[in-house]
Parts: C-alpha cells; structure tokens; sequence
C-alpha cells in the first residue's frame, strides 16, 4: 500500500469502509474494533497505541472515535484531527498541523503535507524510540495532538472530511452524475460489484468490457 493510500479519507474512500460493516444477503459482516487492530501486535505496541488513544478522547468531551479497515480516526463535530494507524513495529500518528511552525521537530516526527496534499504531520514512534526516551516522546506526543485539536477548532473553514493524496477518480467513460457503483464480499471469498448507469451510458461500458 502506498503513502497516499494510507491517509486516503476522501467522501467516496470513507463511505465504502463503512458500508463493508453492513450486511446484504450472504454478504460477509466484517467488524473492525481495537481487538482487530492490536492482533497479533507487541506489548508495547498496544499501550502505546492505548496511552495515546486515551490522550485522543480526552483532549475534550464530545470527541468521537471511528474505527475503520485500515485506521481509526478522531473527530470532533465531524472535524478529523488525528489518525492513527497501527502497524507491526510501530504507531504512525497523523495530526493536523503545520511542521515548518513546530517548536521542536524530534526525528519520529516528519513534514506530510507532500504527501498528504493538506497541512498534516506524521509521527511514526517505534520500540527503540520509547526505549530512548519514553517520557520525552510522550509528552510531545499528547502536546501535539492538543494542538491539532485545538487548530481545527479555530479555523472553521477546514472541511469536514479532507481530501489526501489522489482523488478518487471516474473512468473518463463515465458521467459522473450518471454512475453508481455497488460492493459486495461474499462468504465465499468472491466479491461482486454492481454497476448502475443511465441506458444512454449502456454502449460504452459494453464497449470497455469486450475490448
């Protein structure tokens, strides 16, 4: 999986994670919950990932915790402020914040507005860095995502539900406000997609499907 598909949380990217939760038929129920993310992970993995969760939802009352396939989210009247993503040897941890304005700029902390397309920054803490200086690295840790917190709260004009890296795009054979698309995994491993589009669309997907 690339950079940009890990902080993909456009509209369209957000609606089907959530839509493989729901069930239809024989379709597979998948549930996603911090079980499923902290599987299989170290010890001291899982309270970090705990320590900083509880930093997440403490920041202030009314924050909502969403947990998706691939990351959790936090947000606070539908503004995302953190994101968090658990991997096997380290937490990355993705805020909203400007790097160049950081006061401090510690090495497991990077610039991910190239990436990103939008003004965030990644914390990507491993084992070795807790080892280093567990108390240092937490305390940074809980600052920043205050701040984050507290960025999103002051600029209203940040959108609800940014749009990272690559948008998801239509085929060019497609008018947009005439295409549908439906998903389905089911229990047999197969998954089955189901396409709805005006009549007047009918020749050209025929057209791309025989080629």
């Amino acid at each position: 999986m690339t950079e940009q598909e890990v902080v993909n949380y456009d509209r369209f990217g957000i609606e089907l994670e959530e839509r493989k939760n729901k069930t239809k038929g024989e379709t597979l129920k998948m549930i996603y919950d911090e079980d499923y993310f902290l599987k299989d992970k170290p010890e001291w993995l899982k309270d970090l990932f705990r320590k900083v969760d509880g930093f997440c939802i403490g920041v202030q009352t009314g924050v909502k915790r969403t947990i998706l396939t691939t990351y959790i989210r936090y947000t606070h009247r539908g503004k995302m402020f953190c994101k968090i993503k658990v991997k096997r040897d380290n937490l990355k941890i993705y805020l909203r914040l400007e790097y160049a304005k950081l006061e401090q700029k510690p090495e497991f902390i990077r610039d991910y507005t190239p990436v990103a397309k939008q003004t965030w920054i990644e914390l990507s803490i491993t084992e070795n860095d807790l080892l280093k200086n567990e108390t240092i690295i937490s305390d940074v840790t809980r600052v920043l995502i205050k701040k984050s917190f507290e960025r999103i709260l002051k600029n209203p004009n940040l959108s609800r539900f940014p749009t990272f890296g690559k948008k998801a795009v239509t085929p060019n054979f497609i008018t947009p406000t005439k295409f549908k698309l439906d998903m389905e995994i089911s229990t047999d491993g197969f998954v089955q997609f189901g396409i709805r589009i005006h009549k007047s669309q009918a020749p050209k997907i025929l057209e791309k499907l025989l080629e």
